[in-house]
């Protein structure tokens, strides 16, 4: 049966953020928007101008809507999002949804979800896999965590976003699974990053390299996004910054603590995206771990930068 269409509001546009507000607003949802400056105004101009309202508050927002997704960029702006001034919980938030589709720590999303429920809201965690360009096609994957029933209501909303749905199980277990999938992934970059290098170092070639790992086990999605910035200097297919990478490799270990669980390749993996921080890459892409590692081992920059 065709579920109606949602009054959907959207906080945060970044490059996810405005593709699942323009999915929505083009299978036929009611899209209003968070406009706090000029950059959001200039992001949000062509889903305005068909239609879209707009709201200068999360209080604001909710006059408007009765869904909302936060899709920002850590912890502390989904918390201020919540409970700063003229946040979400100081506007009429009974009855509404909250979906989080940022990349949080799960205690937050457990703090979060509390508070709105004591107003009477509900909240979803929908933590997001997959790539700007995944985003735009609607073919992301969302891992949710939450009451059964309320992601069924919310099913046709995030069909229009996402490729794959994954019940992970209650409030916070959405935010869990994320961080567990980022380490994989974040791990095995920085993994790849250190092979490629001490490969240059001794010599090997790279290409030759990359034609093994292709062939056997090693092969994996992390290296294939890597291996067009080894090869042809493009790192447009692993949009994701070293900045964002350390954060949420920050936030697993947060999670690791948490549950008192050993975590020593993790560290060792936090140790490689801070020496790119350290060295002022963070707002560049994950390959660029290669440079980082480069420096470190004292090569000089290779022709693909």
């Amino acid at each position: 049966m065709t579920q109606p269409a949602c009054r959907v509001g959207f906080i945060g546009l970044g490059l996810m953020g405005h593709a699942l507000a323009s999915n929505s607003a083009r299978a036929g949802h009611a899209v209003s928007l968070l406009i706090r400056n000029d950059k959001d105004r200039n992001t949000a101009a062509a889903l305005l101008a068909q239609g879209g309202q707009e709201a200068s508050t999360p209080a604001a927002l909710l006059e408007q809507v009765d869904t909302v997704v936060i899709c920002v960029s850590a912890t502390p702006q989904v918390e201020d999002v919540v409970f700063g001034a003229s946040g979400l919980l100081s506007g009429p938030i009974a009855g509404r949804t909250v979906i989080d589709c940022s990349t949080s720590i799960p205690e937050s999303s457990l703090r979060i979800a509390a508070a709105l429920r004591a107003q009477g809201a509900e909240f979803v965690d929908a933590a997001m896999t997959g790539t700007p360009r995944d985003a735009e096609a609607g073919a992301i994957n969302l891992l949710l965590g939450g009451a059964p029933q309320v992601l069924a209501r919310l099913e046709g909303l995030m069909h229009c976003w996402a490729r794959n749905l994954y019940h992970c199980g209650d409030t916070g277990t959405g935010h869990s699974v994320k961080l567990l999938h980022q380490f994989v992934v974040l791990s095995n970059a920085a993994v790849l990053a250190e092979a490629y290098s001490l490969a240059r170092k001794t010599g090997v070639n790279l290409n030759v390299l990359g034609e093994v790992i292709a062939s056997g086990g090693a092969n994996s999605t992390a290296f294939q996004r890597l291996r067009p910035y080894v090869e042809e200097g493009n790192d447009e297919m692993f949009r994701f910054s070293l900045g964002n990478a350390l954060k949420d490799m920050r936030y697993y270990r947060s999670m690791n603590e948490a549950a008192n669980a050993q975590g020593a390749l993790s560290e060792a993996t936090i140790s490689a995206y801070t020496s790119a921080s350290e060295q002022g890459l963070e707002a560049l892409f994950v390959p660029h771990l290669l440079d980082a590692m480069d420096r470190l081992n004292g090569l000089a920059p290779p022709d693909r930068i």
